[in-house]
């Protein structure tokens, strides 16, 4: 690595550090006035505290990723351009991508971090947060859960599960009804008493078997039926279904390819699984915005860095935002709802960065 790189770099994530440890505090503050009344009257001690928040810290590292480095970007760069050591290593005949390209190596890592840290630490972590503040903070008791009523479950194969009331310690449905698709149409229904779990499959008692086929309808009553195929065990019904933030991405492809396989809408939950790759990405366009405007502008102070680097982060993530719910609406296609923040500010920012170059 040559000696203007390790300065820059050096330079760079220096202020990267101090705006992550910076951004984290502002969000911990607000969040610990928010719920200071709660800590309060049920005598949180501070290690519990502690642990909440360090459980809670990661995805709070996701969110202000991105404001973090377009403030570093802002700040470095901006203090070489201030004291005219960027026109130096300009006039030495070094382009200005080959300068920035230790800057967008750390970007380009950014965006890894993101998304690994979005996708194997979040979900657990807030899990673990949850867990302290309901149950070791607030004191609330963990609800054993015994029973489920009105169960709607998607399983594999394109069945529909719906039952009335599910007995978790029983393993027993009752009023169930499983239907059967392919290719979006309904092959097959079953409508029964009970469901029990024998200890290898499940068993249908007195009901209707009802199949579907060249638009005629067959049925047929039955006392005893079991259906092979049902990978579903007794678990899967007792557990609480999930939000598409609660997933991480392979999770979440999973549960659409359940949806296809069931003829269901997939278009809401299309748009959140690109989401979980195109918000990552943000990390690398900031800092192609910052780095343009860094050369242009010379940054007589940090605080206008920092206002520049929240109010960019704010409309970027309010145009994501933007795009997520006009996906989920149907207005836009699921694949430009979750991607045109990202193609509106990077296409901004290449032509920005073009003509920076040229300069």
């Amino acid at each position: 690595m040559k000696i203007l790189d390790r300065y820059l770099l050096r330079e760079f994530l220096w202020y990267l550090v101090f705006g992550l440890i910076g951004f984290i505090a502002i969000f911990i503050v607000v969040d610990i006035f928010e719920k200071i009344d709660v800590f309060l009257d049920h005598r949180a001690a501070f290690p519990l505290v502690a642990r909440f928040y360090l459980y809670k810290s990661p995805e709070v590292v996701v969110l202000v990723m991105p404001v973090a480095l377009l403030l570093a970007t802002f700040l470095a760069l901006g203090q070489l351009n201030k004291f005219g050591e960027l026109t130096a290593m300009r006039a030495s005949g070094i382009s200005l991508l080959r300068i920035l390209a230790p800057v967008f190596g750390v970007a380009g890592a950014s965006v890894a971090a993101a998304l690994l840290i979005g996708e194997f630490v979040v979900p657990p972590a807030n899990r673990d947060r949850d867990r302290i503040y309901d149950e070791q903070i607030q004191h609330m008791p963990r609800e054993l859960v015994t029973e489920r009523a009105d169960v709607t479950y998607l399983g594999h194969g394109g069945r529909i599960f719906y039952m009335r009331l599910y007995l978790v310690k029983e393993k027993r449905m009752h009023e169930v009804s499983l239907q059967e698709f392919k290719g979006g149409e309904l092959t097959r229904r079953i409508d029964a008493a009970e469901g029990n779990w024998d200890g290898r499959q499940w068993v249908f008692t007195s009901g209707m078997e009802r199949t579907f086929a060249g638009g005629i309808e067959r049925a047929r009553p039955f006392e005893r039926l079991t259906v092979p195929g049902i990978s579903e065990r007794p678990d899967d019904f007792a557990e609480q279904a999930r939000k598409p933030e609660e997933m991480n991405f392979f999770e979440l492809r999973a549960y659409l390819d359940k949806l296809r396989a069931s003829g269901a809408r997939v278009a809401n939950y299309l748009v959140d699984l690109h989401l979980k790759l195109a918000f990552p990405i943000i990390n690398f366009i900031v800092v192609m915005i910052g780095a343009s405007l860094a050369t242009r502008l010379r940054m007589q102070s940090a605080a206008l860095g920092f206002g520049l680097s929240v109010a960019i982060s704010f409309f970027y993530y309010a145009m994501m935002r933007t795009g997520q719910a006009l996906g989920h609406n149907g207005a836009l296609a699921p694949y430009l709802a979750a991607w045109s923040g990202d193609f509106a500010f990077g296409g901004v920012a290449a032509v920005m960065l073009f003509q920076a170059q040229r300069r």
